[in-house]
């Protein structure tokens, strides 16, 4: 089958494999769409955790600045 999207070939521990075709059986997905769907987990997760630490060194480099409240932002 012809596809569009790159392909990427993984090889997992015993342990791994079985974890992940649990996930896949759970779902009712493809191994292969259930390793993507972890993987886009995964990469969220460093994405949200690389933004909350941006945001931690914003609120410590501006400490005493007036911040605005939601209400404020919206208007």
């Amino acid at each position: 089958m012809a596809t569009k999207n790159p392909r990427l070939i993984v090889t997992l521990e015993p342990a791994l494999y079985a974890k992940v075709k649990s996930v896949s059986k759970a779902n009712g997905v493809t191994l292969s769409m259930a390793a993507r769907d972890l993987i886009r987990e995964a990469c969220e997760e460093i994405e949200d955790l690389g933004l909350s630490v941006l945001a931690d060194r914003r609120m410590k480099s501006a400490k005493g600045r007036h911040w605005l409240t939601h209400d404020e932002v919206w208007k």
